[in-house]
């Protein structure tokens, strides 16, 4: 477990006075405890105290993973197992019982975006009778947990730099196999022999999209045989020791349209410009602006539909967001996308997407397969 990430989580429970916080599967109990879950139909908990060790309610079949991975004994108490024809209830009790938790009438701290109405009903049965004194309230940990996870540490950044090397990978292959003729799975299949030979852990995306598919910027890849003319949008992900490269290039089949030479000229002058602004101090609705100023003075600003860029790291889409509203100074450490992108319903597409990590006095640009209209 990572005791300087959890003693932070710890201070803000105590600051925000709550009684304690729930952790499920996922990216942030990943982060604080280095504990890599899937609930599936079972219930996981990871109990976070104001103050003390952490409590583990998980399925009998996970103890012994769970207890090797936090170093604790058969007979501590912080797993409490459970098998699956007596369920979760009892041992959320006991745990509670052990952390010496009284859960009302105070808020808990809760992950909204991750937790299911199955864990929160375990939670409020274990609490007790519910009477006017003890109603259960949920105070969402995502904002606290996002900005712990905004900025990356140096072994965050290292596997972030060799994802973006993979996907870099996978992009070189897609190119290499586009031609008239070939569909769009078939340049997807190449990209992920590609990034799976070079390392990744998984692929959690692998979007391939030609012609008139290039318009829709989450379309799905299918059996769309390419011919002279098109445009190819390839957007592909990598997963490496849990964090994430995304990269985005665009292709012509053969020689692309005037009209499309120069789309992609726009986008081009876009992620380019927003790059180079790209440091400390700056806010990701400069950058936003910056990158969508460059769209609309070409002459195509309501056909980009979609913010400049998203943070990357166990999530693909995680803090901090490259867009009007985000004010927050971006400090040295955040990783992050830039994916202007200009889709012309019926017609094609382009997007060219970067990852870039914030240094003290500027950035890196993680992904370096060239930008150049190929």
């Amino acid at each position: 477990m990572n005791a300087s990430r959890i003693a932070i989580l710890q201070h803000a429970v105590r600051d925000q006075g709550l009684a304690c916080a729930f952790l499920v599967p996922g990216p942030n109990l990943r982060y604080l405890t280095g504990l890599q879950l899937e609930a599936f139909e079972r219930v996981i908990l990871g109990i976070v105290p104001p103050v003390g060790d952490l409590a583990f309610v998980v399925p009998q079949l996970e103890a012994d993973k769970v207890r090797a991975r936090i170093g604790a004994d058969p007979h501590s108490d912080a797993v409490f197992p459970y098998t699956d024809d007596a369920g979760p209830l009892d041992a959320v009790r006991k745990a509670l019982r052990a952390l010496t938790l009284d859960l009302g009438p105070r808020a808990m701290g809760a992950e909204f975006l991750h937790m299911r109405l199955l864990e929160r009903h375990i939670i409020e049965q274990a609490s007790g009778p519910v009477r006017p004194d003890r109603s259960i309230h949920f105070h969402d940990l995502g904002p606290i947990v996002a900005r712990m996870r905004a900025v990356k540490d140096l072994d965050e950044l290292a596997a972030l730099k060799r994802a973006a090397q993979i996907v870099d990978t996978g992009i070189a292959a897609a190119a290499s196999a586009i031609a008239p003729g070939v569909t769009e799975r078939e340049v997807a299949a190449a990209a992920e022999r590609a990034m799976l030979a070079a390392g990744a852990d998984s692929i959690p995306f692998n979007a391939v999209l030609a012609g008139a598919n290039s318009a829709l910027p989450h379309g799905e890849t299918g059996d769309y045989a390419m011919r002279d003319g098109d445009m190819v949008i390839c957007d592909i992900g990598a997963t490496y020791r849990g964090y994430n490269g995304d990269i985005t290039r665009t292709f012509a089949v053969g020689k692309p349209t005037p009209q499309m030479a120069k789309v992609y000229t726009a986008v081009y002058d876009a992620n380019r410009a927003a790059c180079r602004a790209a440091r400390p101090e700056v806010t990701g609705e400069q950058l936003d602006w910056i990158a969508r100023d460059a769209i609309t003075r070409a002459g195509f600003g309501e056909y980009f539909t979609h913010r400049t860029g998203h943070g990357l790291g166990l999530e693909i889409h995680e803090e901090p967001y490259i867009v009007q509203g985000a004010a927050e100074p971006l400090k040295p450490g955040m990783v992050f996308t830039i994916e202007p992108g200009i889709y012309i319903p019926g017609v094609g597409g382009v997007r060219i997407e970067d990852d870039l990590a914030l240094t003290e006095d500027g950035c890196v640009v993680l992904t370096a397969f060239p930008r150049e209209l190929a």
